[in-house]
């Protein structure tokens, strides 16, 4: 330290107490980085790494961004899981001969952004905390604040995966273990060990904090000691949800049916994409809160679905109301920006703006039910109107710059702002008098932050310079000189200007603290204004799409059901389908691949999906039971990073719907089995489809090209079959993509394969290879079952019983199809009735398994 610089001795006491953080180090008009932070985001930032004092042979590393500029790159920094720590000067670089002062001013961490406009407006930047029993959750850009009560990891991580933290504030134990996980690396965490106090703190005044739990008062705690206590202003009280009031679902839920990403991870073509039709990013992100916890609450529901029924009602109002929802912007965001210490003018005027299209809006809405107080309107427009009462329409963006303030907001202002651009029409008639008088054209009088004022004058020009001049700088192509009557001016300037930015600065802060102690009241506005825009648009899509409200009742039937992203983004016009099934059932689906099967699926769960979040479905009619649960299992993918083969997954997915599912759940299963080899594949099949079938009794979807298992329905009263219809002519396939009752009368993959464009040698050749074995199969069971019927049928009672133990101890399972089994075991059971055996009634019902795996998820949470 003893040999660095005084400026670099400064930087290295600063940085010792922020060594987890990137320093943004101000130096003049730039953030400098040193070391290893400039190692570490000069890549991230794709910015060139230099040195300092390369020639002194104590260089230093170091990368750079404008002061002015540094909102975006911060954003990548936090993007990628660091935190930054702001260092910025305290004291004008004029006002001090030495070193100038620095100060840490701002610590951000992937929850806390510097700039709420490099947020991602359609999503929630939400902070994580948890302990034994709650998960807690806070976005501070919002104020949205909620805890869940958790019974396990397996409901810990799902609630992980819905929300999607930014980051997760947890203690150091904490960290070791979830450190240990593969399913915690992506995840930024924030070490927080400061034991809550005793004493009370302003945000403890909260209603209710001592009743929340560990991990939410973390979070405030959290945010409080690196943010301050205005950051809380905007925090609502904690809600206390269950997840017993919310569909459950499983994890994958959302991923396979492309809810808010497709499997690309875009935005585009997914259900969210295509029913958004909010005009503001706040509406957008209160839908998709609706689309992430779906209701079991019936009341609830009908509440919801009444208020679409409300605007399609008022269809002559739904244009208008949209068109200022349009100009309104995010709402959340521009409160959240008051709070925030970079708050300025402009950002008071861009509330205005909004207040004031939420008043039009209260206007046109007259006859809406849920309108807002009289006195809380008052408010509202209070605000509205002092905010342009006192902030200039050409206000700057910064507060330094002063001219912020309109004229007649205070006498004393006024006269120094009078002062100070009097005295800038004197300086300009300096500048002339000077040319003139010492016929130099060129000669300028400016200012900049270090040098004040000065008079700037060409090289060329030196022998005319009068010796009352002072030189002030060189340059290489010029002079700058003052003099005594532009160091006076200066002084009556600068002092009058100073004066006007502190009483402007005064009058800035005293009108955002007003602003802050109705901060509650506005938020309210808000929430009431995004309802607004969610149940317009979702009334607006209704009648755009012709969309219907959904009824209850204990039966599943959808009359003309479509897929809501297909249907608008398909070229050819989407054929509708009508499902029509008692709840409890099992729906056995088969035809080949292209035919429409799991589109049929995926659009009977997006429906129950978009029903039980409260919204209007694409369908002719629709009558739905209200499930508890929703489970999934579509496609194949690993998970490398576990060490988790496809197979594995499919089946982990699998355990969790065996465990989980019940009366009232959906499940939809595509394919399930065909991770491992053909008899494997087909029995674990069967197996699944049975336990669901007899013992869980949900509601199932299940497309298979196991055509063995259509044969449950002969066995299972609840199992139906059916398959997506097929048109061949001249040995070709066409499409037909409808629902009709019955299994596939046979496979078509090699016309898929052909209709694909697999070469013409391969297909012929698939061609011969299929008969050979069809050919093979037949000849082998036709001998076999002409063997055994000559001996049993000859046997007697005796002879029939050792038969019988005889063949039965000889039968070989594992080369067999669980169907042929079925077959096999049907015709002993024949021949025993045949020769006197009587039928028992009594059924075996499968033993019930625990298909829990307590090695799925780390124990964390203990």
């Amino acid at each position: 330290m003893a040999k660095l610089t005084p400026l670099m001795n400064q930087y290295r006491r600063i940085k010792e107490e922020h060594k987890d953080k990137i320093l943004f180090f101000r130096m003049g008009d730039f953030f400098e980085m040193f070391d290893k932070d400039a190692e570490l985001a000069a890549p991230i930032l794709n910015i060139a790494l230099t040195y300092r004092n390369k020639k002194s042979g104590m260089k230093t590393k170091m990368c750079g961004v404008p002061h002015h500029s540094i909102a975006l790159p911060i954003s990548k920094l936090l993007a990628e899981g660091l935190h930054v720590a702001i260092c910025d000067q305290i004291e004008p670089a004029r006002a001090t001969k030495s070193l100038v002062k620095r100060a840490v001013t701002r610590v951000l961490s992937p929850g806390m952004v510097y700039d709420l406009e490099t947020l991602d407006q359609l999503k929630a930047n939400y902070m994580g905390a948890f302990d034994k029993n709650y998960v807690s959750f806070l976005d501070i850009s919002t104020g949205s604040a909620f805890y869940y009560k958790i019974f396990d990891s397996p409901d810990f991580f799902k609630l992980l995966d819905q929300f999607q933290p930014s980051e997760l504030v947890v203690t150091s134990t904490q960290k070791e273990k979830c450190s240990k996980s593969p399913l915690f690396q992506f995840v930024a965490f924030s070490v927080f060990n400061k034991s809550l106090p005793k004493t009370l703190l302003p945000f403890q005044k909260i209603e209710k904090y001592r009743s929340y739990p560990e991990s939410a008062q973390r979070l405030l705690y959290y945010v409080f000691c690196r943010q301050g206590e205005d950051s809380l202003k905007l925090v609502n009280s904690f809600e206390k949800r269950s997840l017993n009031k919310e569909m459950y679902y499983s994890r994958q839920l959302y991923s396979h049916l492309e809810v808010f990403k497709n499997y690309e991870g875009s935005y585009k073509d997914t259900l969210f994409s295509v029913i958004n039709r909010t005009k503001t990013a706040c509406g957008a992100r209160f839908l998709k809160r609706r689309l992430q916890s779906p209701l079991i609450d019936q009341n609830k529901i009908e509440k919801r679905l009444d208020k679409i029924d409300f605007w399609i009602s008022k269809a002559q109002l739904l244009e208008p109301v949209r068109r200022v929802l349009s100009q309104m912007g995010d709402g959340e965001r521009k409160l959240g920006k008051i709070v925030q210490p970079t708050c300025n003018a402009r950002d008071l005027l861009t509330l205005a703006l909004w207040l004031d299209c939420g008043l039009k809006i209260e206007e046109l809405i007259k006859d809406d039910k849920n309108r807002l107080l009289p006195e809380e309107l008052k408010t509202i427009q209070t605000v509205r109107d002092k905010i342009k009462h006192i902030i200039s329409p050409s206000c700057p963006s910064l507060l330094k710059e002063g001219g912020i303030v309109n004229k007649g907001v205070n006498p004393q202002l006024d006269e120094w702002i009078s002062l100070t651009k009097s005295s800038q029409s004197h300086l300009l008639e300096m500048e002339q008098r000077e040319q003139k008088k010492l016929k130099i054209p060129s000669l300028k009088i400016r200012y900049n932050s270090v040098f004040g004022y000065y008079v700037e004058i060409r090289k060329i020009y030196s022998s005319k310079v009068p010796s009352h001049y002072k030189r002030k700088q060189t340059l290489v192509n010029a002079e700058r000189y003052t003099t005594e009557e532009l160091s006076a001016l200066e002084e009556k300037i600068l002092s009058a200007r100073s004066k006007m930015i502190e009483m402007e600065h005064q009058i800035f802060q005293d009108l955002r603290s007003e602003i802050l102690e109705k901060l509650s009241i506005l938020m309210k506005f808000c929430h009431c204004w995004s309802e607004v825009d969610v149940y317009t648009s979702l009334a607006f899509l209704a009648v755009e799409k012709k969309y219907v409200r959904p009824h209850f009742a204990n039966h599943f039937k959808l009359k003309a059901s479509r897929h809501p992203v297909l249907e608008q983004k398909t070229f050819h016009e989407f054929i509708p389908n009508t499902i029509d099934m008692p709840a409890s059932q099992t729906l056995i689906l088969t035809g080949p691949n292209m035919a429409g099967k799991s589109t049929l699926m995926r659009q009977a769960a997006l429906t129950v999906l978009l029903a039980q979040s409260a919204c209007f479905v694409p369908a002719d009619q629709a009558e739905l039971p209200l499930f508890h649960k929703m489970f999934t299992r579509i496609g194949a993918s690993d998970l490398l990073s576990q060490g988790l083969s496809t197979f594995m997954v499919e089946m982990k997915e699998t355990a969790e719907i065996l465990e989980k599912a019940d009366e009232k759940s959906f499940i939809i299963l595509d394919e399930i089995g065909r991770g491992t080899a053909t008899f494997d594949g087909m029995s674990l099949a069967q197996s699944i489809l049975e336990f669901l079938t007899i013992q869980k009794k949900p509601l199932l979807f299940s497309a298979t090209h196991y055509e063995e298992l259509t044969k449950l329905a002969d066995h299972h009263p609840s199992v139906r079959n059916a398959c997506m219809a097929i048109r061949e002519e001249d040995g070709n396939i066409h499409f037909v993509y409808l629902l009709k009752e019955g299994p596939a009368s046979k496979s078509y993959g090699i016309q898929v394969a052909r209709l694909a464009g697999l070469p013409h040698s391969v297909v012929e050749r698939a061609d011969q290879l299929l008969f050979q074995y069809e050919s093979s199969k037949g000849d082998k069971v036709k001998t076999k079952d002409t063997r055994e019927k000559k001996n049993l049928l000859k046997a007697n009672k005796k002879v029939l019983i050792d038969s019988l133990i005889k063949e039965l101890s000889g039968y070989s399972l594992m080369t067999r199809t669980p169907i042929d089994a079925m077959n096999q075991i049907k015709k002993w059971q024949e021949i025993l009735y045949s020769q006197g055996y009587k039928k028992s009634n009594k059924v075996l019902k499968p033993k019930p398994h625990n298909f829990s795996d307590q090695k799925a998820f780390p124990d964390i949470l203990n």
